[in-house]
This record gives C-alpha cells, sequence and structure tokens, in this order.
C-alpha cells in the first residue's frame, strides 16, 4: 500500500563528489557524571556517521579520559567536545575552564586508580596536546588528541 505523503524529513541527496570541507561536530554537556559516556557516545556516533568505524575503540577511549579529566579536575558547569575529522587526521577537544594544563605522569605505584589518563592517550593517539580556549572566554583551555583517518575516497 503507498502512501500520498512523502515525509519532508529525508536526508538531502549526497553529492556526487565528496566534500573537501572538514567535518565539524559540536557537543556541550554539564560537567556531571555521565559527561563522560556522553561524550565517548557522541564521537563513537560522529566516527560511524561519517565512515571511520575503525576509530571509534580508540577514539572512544581516549575522549572518555579527556572527558573524565574535565569532570574531576576542572571549573566551571560544563565541557564542550569537538570533533573535527579534516584527512589525513581525526582532532578530538574537550574545552574546559580551568587554566591548569595536564600533564602525562608516568603510570602510577601500585593499583593506584588515579593518574593513568593521559599516559593512555599519549599511548593510544597519534599526537595530543593542549589548545588555548575559545574565543568567548568561556572556558580557559582544550585538550586533544588527534588519530589518522582513511582517505579511499574523500572524507568518505
Amino acid at each position: 500500500m503507498d502512501s500520498d505523503h512523502e515525509s519532508d524529513d529525508r536526508p538531502p541527496p549526497q553529492p556526487s563528489v565528496p566534500s573537501q570541507d572538514p567535518y565539524v561536530y559540536t557537543l556541550q554537556s554539564g560537567r556531571q557524571a555521565t559527561s563522560a559516556k556522553v561524550c565517548r557516545d557522541f564521537v563513537a556516533c560522529v566516527l560511524n556517521s561519517v565512515g571511520q568505524e575503525e576509530l571509534a575503540d580508540v577514539a572512544t577511549l581516549c575522549t572518555s579520559e579527556l572527558a573524565t579529566n574535565a569532570f574531576l579536575h576542572a571549573e566551571g558547569d560544563s565541557v564542550t567536545l569537538r570533533v573535527v575529522i579534516e584527512p589525513p587526521r581525526c582532532r578530538v577537544l574537550v574545552y574546559d575552564a580551568s587554566a591548569e594544563l595536564p600533564t602525562a605522569a608516568r603510570l602510577p605505584v601500585g593499583d593506584r586508580l588515579y593518574g593513568r589518563g593521559l599516559g593512555l592517550v599519549a599511548a593510544l593517539a597519534d599526537a595530543w596536546g593542549t589548545a588555548e580556549g575559545d574565543v568567548a572566554g568561556r572556558y580557559a583551555k582544550g585538550v586533544w588528541f588527534e588519530l589518522a583517518v582513511k582517505e579511499e575516497d574523500g572524507h568518505n
């Protein structure tokens, strides 16, 4: 049985030539206990949506570490997560209101629960570092990591 009504919420047809513009996705999250999960789920969704599924496991682990650090150590009531996919790399940034720059500490002695996050990011990501805060002055700094993306057919 055919419908007389076409849905107006269908996605637009895909262009025949892939765009060379970067993909940029942004999420603002409150600094809450659920922030790390929301941020890593957002990153996984973005990567799966743009054909970079093979990056999802590493990207979500690194995102979880950065978002957890922002939740535990930053100031302010929110963090902003930005995912920028511009081959040959994917950069994930977590902005927070703390001006204190993070450092990758050596692995902690014994079974301590804290102190491993940035060491994991440094070991798994192709690069990581810090960035200046946003131009509006809401966030004092960003912490980012990068992963290499596949480039077989443009962005995807």
